[in-house]
């Protein structure tokens, strides 16, 4: 565990949440550029100024999101608000709805489909996820229970479970789960339903090994959250299902004959 990853001039400590944060939304960045020209059409130069955007967005959103589950932590000291840096407070889905908020104020100012444009910011979403895991796990995040598994890392003085790189892992089967269907016609807004239900569905599990206290019965404030997430992108995908134009169906009994010929 490595939480402050160097120190900027001798004096300003780097956390490692926060270098491996930048990486992911570069990570990001690039993937979003490349499928929104694609997928819509997009001047790249667009979607660097919309993804510059949505990460602001996203972090103000994640930070209020923690501020409000933590706010014990915030009372004596109220600077610390601002302090993201250090401790690396951030909510996963308070920042995935400032996104999507200001992503669907993007989609009506460009007039192109919010569902089309989300599509093409999922994988960058799930790919700039995986790579903040990394950092998530140098700075001491997502701490795992303790274990005796060959695969435990070394943790508070204890083997414990490597929760950060579990996740990680299941972004990547994500991810290669989104490439599979990019060629499909799917209803707008699809994708990141579908990402961000695999991302819950996955969260929920991994939180079975990570040492936080449970909130609601034997639910991890995660666990709730996630089951939460799950409940809505299933009705999301299955209200887009439904909303989906069926393929024409073709007219009952026989084929017309064709026409005959005109005497000359």
């Amino acid at each position: 565990m490595r939480p402050v990853l160097f120190d900027l001039f001798g004096v300003i400590p780097v956390s490692s949440f926060g270098v491996f944060l930048l990486l992911g939304f570069f990570a990001g960045i690039t993937i979003a550029r490349r499928t929104a020209r694609e997928r819509l059409d997009l001047d790249p130069n667009q979607v660097l100024d919309l993804s510059l955007y949505l990460i602001i967005a996203g972090i103000v959103a994640g930070r209020l999101g923690f501020i409000v589950a933590n706010p014990e932590a915030f009372l004596t000291d109220p600077a610390r608000m601002l302090t993201l840096w250090r401790d690396g407070g951030l909510t996963y889905y308070g920042a995935l709805l400032g996104g999507l908020w200001l992503a669907w104020a993007f989609a009506q100012r460009w007039r192109v489909a919010f569902g089309a444009l989300a599509d093409a910011y999922a994988p960058a979403l799930i790919a700039g996820y995986a790579v903040a895991m990394i950092g998530a796990l140098l700075h001491g995040l997502f701490v795992g229970r303790p274990t005796g598994v060959p695969w435990a890392m070394e943790l508070f003085l204890e083997r414990r479970h490597p929760a950060p790189l579990y996740l990680l892992a299941a972004a990547a089967g994500i991810l290669a789960i989104l490439r599979a269907q990019r060629h499909r016609d799917l209803p707008p807004g699809t994708l990141l339903a579908l990402a961000v239900l695999l991302q819950s569905v996955a969260r929920f599990a991994v939180d079975v090994f990570v040492d936080a206290p449970a909130v609601l019965g034997p639910l991890t404030a995660g666990q709730v959250a996630s089951g939460v997430a799950v409940l809505v992108c299933a009705v999301v995908l299955v209200r887009l299902q439904r909303r989906a134009p069926q393929a024409a169906e073709p007219p009952a009994g026989p084929p017309p004959e064709p026409p005959s010929e005109v005497p000359a």
